[in-house]
């Protein structure tokens, strides 16, 4: 097995090389991660590690006196990346807007193992005046591509330095065409303890671009799991956070939103609201997801003060409940 120092390593470097292939950063300036460093180290919410320039941060349980800790991180040690789950770096965004604190070294936020949301983009880029990308990675295999600067995380440009990525068709283990939704499926020899061919990684994405050796250079649509596929009521399959509706994804009313399938034809949208006084207007709002999904569907709201969390620190914005025979 790869001791855990030199998975840390490996990622670092794999870091650097995109800090300085894609941001125009040539130094090993601090990194600031964050993860549950409780679970890895008992008994440390925060630890430097001196030799890779990380500082390591707890992100399990983020009250607002971890958040204040966690800033002050940033703003002591002139943190130039922030890396960490897009609802965590969440959290922060809001924190640092709510009590107006702006960040002097203005660091590149670096939002991983969940899809960037447009909310978080906008706070970022427009409220905090940082910029954010998007990685896509697996812990089995490492980074495997990142987002433009201010992109939309739905598109990640591929680093193909240490594996083979392929779009499989979702029911078969054929090629996909491009712009058609696939399975994502990897490649890797570089991972020495277990070499792991042509391994589904669970992740759904369609192929933007290929190289000249026919493999794919840029992901596009990029989205969940394939349980996270929700079928409209027809029965065919439809990627919903790629197709959201406007009315939700650019909505400034609504602070987090999950959308459920329930059932056949029976579906729950899931709805935080920025301010207890904001209001959304039901009809309309269904009317435009059932241009989406079928005009027999059943749209229910559910409110909610936030949508949870997984107890990885990850919020999953579509879930599918609905099994077809």
């Amino acid at each position: 097995m790869i001791p855990q120092d030199t998975k840390c390593r490996l990622r670092r470097l794999a870091t650097i090389k995109f800090e300085n292939d894609l941001l125009g950063f040539h130094s090993f300036e601090p990194l600031l991660h964050l993860r549950a460093t409780s679970h890895y180290w008992k008994g440390f919410l925060d630890k430097y590690d001196k030799k890779n320039n990380i500082w390591y941060s707890d992100n399990s349980n983020l009250t607002e006196e971890r958040l204040k800790t966690i800033i002050n991180i940033i703003r002591a040690h002139k943190i130039r990346f922030v890396r960490g789950y897009m609802t965590t770096l969440d959290f922060i965004a809001d924190y640092l807007i709510k009590y107006n604190i702006a960040l002097p070294s203005k660091p590149l936020f670096i939002s991983v193992g969940e899809l960037l949301t447009e909310s978080l983009r906008k706070k970022i880029v427009y409220d905090l005046k940082c910029n954010i990308v998007s990685q896509y990675a697996t812990e089995e295999n490492g980074i495997f591509g990142t987002s433009t600067i201010n992109g939309e995380g739905t598109t990640i440009k591929l680093n193909r330095a240490n594996c083979i990525i392929e779009i499989l068709k979702l029911d078969s283990d054929q090629p996909a065409k491009d712009g058609e939704i696939g399975r994502i499926v990897v490649t890797d020899f570089i991972n020495h303890a277990m070499p792991l061919i042509r391994y589904d990684t669970g992740d759904l994405a369609a192929v933007g671009n290929r190289c000249a050796d026919g493999y794919p250079s840029l992901l596009i649509n990029l989205s969940g799991r394939k349980t996270d596929l929700i079928t409209r009521v027809d029965g065919s399959y439809v990627d919903f956070y790629n197709s959201i509706p406007k009315e939700i994804f650019l909505n400034t009313e609504i602070k987090q939103w999950q959308f459920i399938q329930e059932d056949e034809k029976i579906y729950t949208l899931r709805l935080s609201l920025a301010q207890e006084t904001a209001s959304i207007d039901e009809k309309y709002v269904t009317d435009n997801i059932k241009k989406i999904i079928g005009d027999s569907a059943i749209i229910n709201f559910d409110y909610v003060n936030e949508i949870p969390v997984l107890d990885s620190g990850k919020r999953r914005s579509v879930i599918n409940k609905y099994q077809r025979n």
